[in-house]
């Protein structure tokens, strides 16, 4: 992966769970990992609801909140871009 405004990285990890089409679950781990990086879990599920798709994103567990908020902005960042992407559609 490559941050906008960043150099790119490598992550590793492993399916723990899929379940077409309600739940994804799998590890995440950087291949350089930063001293307060531990291996975390990523679960993701998803739910019809007619036109749309409820999704409920969790990972963790996390050694200190500044990582913890790292992740969160990657992932905020992730899920904004697939929202945007998804409303071209419409």
């Amino acid at each position: 992966m490559q941050p906008p405004d960043g150099d790119p990285f490598h992550l590793a990890g492993e399916f723990r769970e899929v379940e077409p089409p309600a739940r994804l679950a799998f590890t995440f781990s950087y291949e350089d990992p930063d001293p307060d990086d531990a291996e975390t879990l990523v679960t993701l599920s998803f739910r019809g609801l007619g036109e749309s798709t409820e999704v409920v994103f969790a990972q963790g567990p996390f050694k200190t909140e500044a990582r913890r908020a790292l992740h969160r902005q990657g992932w905020g960042d992730s899920f904004d871009k697939l929202e945007r992407h998804l409303a071209g559609r419409a």
